[in-house]
Order: structure tokens, then sequence, then C-alpha cells
């Protein structure tokens, strides 16, 4: 799933964006560039006031890459509390010293780098950050002036950014001057978050006000994209690669999504960054079984249909899966009119 992450400059405009529950407010001041960054004391009284309510990231300026200044600028960001501080990788300097100083830092600060598409960066950089335990990495623009992230680089590159995020487990980021109509076009890439400024402000200006209207539309707008992307998708857990190969390539067959997990670990953790319209949950699995990863999904509250598939040679299954918080069973083998019936069952 897909968050909305709103940048703000004051007090007022994060709780602004608060009440209209975006996902990360980040904190910057625009008017100093690409990621000109806020006096921390000011960054202290916004987490301060925000009190846990929504995660804050900073920005620790535009700052040249020489590896002390920019690991002390961090210091003292991580100071003032936020769970997140994003560096910017601009051009020149020295990367690989500034990654190596700041890996040096306890394991306990999430680092986001900032990658600027407009610059031509060497993505190979994002195994270099991920070795250095960062969080994440984000791509934006640093010349606000030259269009959105979608027109200063091409699909391939930002579906390969996002892939080389994604394989190396950091949080996937994009921004870059977005727009209302960019939404639906990254979506796809499957970003942990969107990152906005210009387009929440009146008349599109960066510096500006923002525009509550403009927040709440660019939010339903994500919302929306987020609720189509899980219609058709189907999340399947078997250990059996036969299993997951056949039930799958019928499920496609039929025009769905599918994703595979081969245990309720793996399950959990695809169900954690993406949405599905249903999740099809073998029993028996290693690592973590069916009614293991049911009984965590539900006592997080969180209401997925989700059918267990099992040969159900004990009568007792069925009710025990039934108890633990599946919504229907399936037994093997399946009934392709059947499992489409249920998918699709409102």
């Amino acid at each position: 799933m897909t968050g909305m992450l709103a940048s703000v400059n004051s007090v007022e405009e994060a709780l602004q964006t608060l009440s209209a529950n975006v996902d990360i407010i980040d904190l910057k001041q625009p008017a100093l560039g690409a990621l000109g960054a806020l006096e921390t004391d000011l960054v202290k009284t916004i987490v301060d006031e925000i009190d846990g309510r929504c995660p804050v990231s900073a920005t620790v300026g535009d700052l040249p890459m020489q590896p002390e200044l920019v690991y002390r600028a961090v210091e003292a960001m991580a100071e003032t509390g936020v769970d997140y501080v994003k560096i910017g990788f601009f051009p020149g300097g020295d990367w690989q010293g500034t990654i190596e100083k700041l890996a040096t830092l306890p394991q306990t600060l999430n680092l986001i780098a900032v990658l600027f598409a407009d610059t031509q960066p060497d993505l190979a950089v994002v195994d270099s950050l991920a070795d250095a335990g960062f969080k994440g990495v984000m791509l934006d623009t640093m010349n606000k002036g030259n269009g959105s992230l979608t027109q200063v680089m091409a699909k391939t590159g930002i579906a390969r950014f996002a892939g080389l995020a994604k394989d190396r487990q950091l949080l996937c980021g994009l921004a870059g001057s977005l727009r209302l109509d960019d939404i639906a076009a990254l979506m796809p890439h499957q970003p942990d978050y969107l990152g906005f400024r210009g387009a929440l402000c009146q008349k599109h200006n960066r510096t500006a006000q923002l525009s509550r209207s403009s927040i709440m539309q660019i939010k339903q707008a994500i919302d929306t994209q987020n609720l189509l992307q899980a219609e058709n998708r189907i999340l399947i857990a078997d250990d059996s690669e036969i299993n997951r190969l056949i039930l799958g390539n019928m499920l496609e067959l039929s025009g769905y999504t599918v994703d595979a997990a081969a245990d309720g670990a793996e399950a959990l953790q695809f169900i954690s960054e993406n949405r599905y319209q249903m999740a099809l949950i073998d029993l028996s699995m290693p690592v973590m079984s069916g009614l293991e990863m049911i009984k965590i999904l539900r006592s997080r509250h969180n209401p997925l249909k989700v059918a267990a598939i099992s040969t159900f040679a004990d009568s007792n299954q069925k009710t025990e899966a039934l108890a633990a918080g599946f919504d229907y069973c399936l037994t093997r083998p399946i009934d392709e009119e059947q499992l489409v019936a249920l998918i699709n069952l409102r």
C-alpha cells in the first residue's frame, strides 16, 4: 500500500496535514532549496506537537557531500526525535565516504537517502546504502522548474529504481514536483509513499500556503488508487512450488494478478506492503503455518478476506480454521468456479 508524504514548514502546516490523515509529515523549508532544512529547535517543537500521532521525517538541507559535515547535520537532526532523517545525495563530493561515515551512526536511526532523478544518479549506490544500514531511499528532483519526476525520468528508470529498493528491502519513496495526474502513473511501481509539496499549495507554488482542498484531493486520489490496485490482486501462500504454480496459473488465466509466498511469515510481509482482494493460505506450512498466520493477521484487526486451503482430511480442521479467523475453507483439488465466486463475493 502506498502512503502520502506531505512536506511542511511550520507547526500550523504540520497540524493541517495531520488533520487530513496523511501518512508521513515531512519537515523542510522549500524556500531554501530542494531539501532546505528547518532549524532544529522548530523541528523539535513540531515533533512534540505531533506527539507520535504520525511519523515525521526531516531533511538536513542542501549540503555538499562532505562526510563530516553531513554526519554532524544528521546527528543534530536526529536529536530532535524525528522518525526519519533525509539526506540529499547531491552531484559531486564524496558519496562513498559519506555513506561509510553515516554507517557508523547507531542502527536505531532511520536514514533515508534522497537521489535526484534530474542529475542522472548512478543507481548502483542503492546497494551501498542498503549495506550501510539505511532505512530507505527516495527519488526526487533537484531543479523544481524542470517539471515533475515523470517528466525528467523515463518510466523504465523509475521502475528500475523502485525494483532495486524493493529487492534490498528499503523503503521506497517517489517525489519531485508531483501533481495529481502523476499518482496513477506512479502507483504501479508500488512505492511505499509518494511525496508532495507544490501540489498541496495555493497555485501549485511550493513556497505558498497549503490548500486544504488540494491536500484532501491528493489524499483521496492515493486512497482510490490503493483500492483499485487491490482489485483483482490475489495472494497465495503455500510451501509447495507446484501448488503455487497450479493455483497461480488458474487465477492468472481468470484475469487476476497473483503474488505468491512460501510460508505464513512471508504472506504477512506481502500483506503489510500491498492490498489484496483475497488471500488463499495453505494450512500446513513450515516457518509459520496458516493457522499461526491468520491469528496474527486478525490480531492486527486486518479485515482482508482469507480462505484456508487443505485436503481437510481431519473433520475438525475446518472448525479450527474458521474459529481462528479464516473466512472460508477450500478443499483440494480446488474448484475454479467456486474459487472465482468466493473472490467476487462482496
